[in-house]
């Protein structure tokens, strides 16, 4: 199993550089963690040329396995015409921009997509770190998790100037089913954001409230239909079978879990940033994030193993048809 890039240690982005004879990458993907990994997969599935950078020795063996060109410093990526971010915060973002830029040609203007889920502000920071040599900045945040990362059916939510969203098109094509122009540099991750206080919010939810029901000797599978014809429809009741998946591949281990609870914590601190930026008062949001920063990684691990499993049971379930 590939190694999961912790989201706090920032600092192994400044070790020595390891590059085999590869053909030449048109595309420096900078942080193949627990969804990059997948989306990188996925681009050379379709015919792109690689150049990963990840901390992890694991994650380069594994992508140096696949014929990439590998390395553990972003700076080797300033001759790739399309530059990817997806590190895992906003801290990791800012230090590989600032490792990246002077390694830049004053001539060069590659297109770099910030795909990591962060700030808006730290957006155009990094734009700004990377001006002055040409850079040509979007923001592209992407949602669905790691199995449609795979199969390329994420959603992305792209913000900057529409001509650089439409040079990025055939790109984002590869890794997703629906990819949205939000507006102005910054609007894709604010509306990720948005997205994301829902949807992490549900999905833990949701696992709750399933937990419940087999505690209580409820037919699962029939509970998702009751919700999926109620007001209780959400995405794990649009696909039950995917969720499941989803379940069981977020709980390989302690490690696979807690790199999905860091980031969706990450996640909602982002939103109460947005809330607080914006002067809106958000006490639900505030509580939930509490509760979740609350919950012990093992907890979660157990819960999502456990309805893995369960899931499978129908109880006699009978089929439900449409009316």
């Amino acid at each position: 199993m590939r190694d999961r890039t912790s989201s706090s240690d920032i600092s192994r982005y400044k070790a020595v550089t390891i590059l085999p004879s590869t053909p030449s990458p048109d595309i420096g993907f900078i942080g193949a963690g627990s969804i990059g990994a997948p989306m990188a997969e996925r681009l050379l599935e379709r015919g792109r040329k690689l150049l990963i950078c990840d901390p992890s020795p694991g994650v380069r063996t594994h992508f140096e396995a696949l014929g990439c060109a590998v390395t553990d410093t972003a700076a080797d990526c300033a001759f790739c015409p399309t530059i990817i971010f997806m590190v895992a915060n906003d801290e990791q973002l800012c230090m590989a921009a600032a490792a990246l830029a002077p390694a830049l040609e004053p001539a060069a203007t590659p297109l770099v997509l910030v795909m990591s889920t962060v700030l808006p502000e730290t957006v155009h920071t990094v734009a700004g770190q990377l001006a002055g040599s040409g850079v040509r900045v979007i923001d592209a945040p992407v949602s669905g998790g790691s199995i449609k990362a795979r199969d390329g059916e994420l959603s992305i939510m792209v913000g900057g100037d529409e001509n650089l969203f439409n040079e990025a098109r055939p790109l984002l094509n590869d890794l997703a089913a629906s990819i949205f122009h939000c507006g102005a540099l910054g609007s894709g991750e604010t509306m990720k954001i948005l997205n994301n206080l829902v949807g992490v919010t549900n999905l833990f939810l949701f696992s709750e409230a399933m937990r419940i029901a087999g505690a209580l000797g409820l037919d699962l599978p029939r509970l998702v239909d009751v919700m999926e014809r109620s007001s209780g429809r959400n995405a794990g009741t649009r696909d039950w079978e995917a969720r499941k998946k989803l379940f069981a591949w977020n709980s390989i281990d302690l490690a696979a879990s807690k790199a999905v609870v860091d980031v969706t914590r990450k996640d909602l601190r982002h939103a109460i940033a947005l809330a607080q930026a914006s002067g809106t008062a958000a006490p639900i949001l505030e509580a939930v994030a509490a509760a979740h920063d609350a919950t012990p990684y093992e907890a979660i691990l157990d819960r999502w193993r456990t309805l893995a499993s369960d899931g499978e049971q129908t109880h006699g379930r009978d089929k439900v048809t449409e009316e």
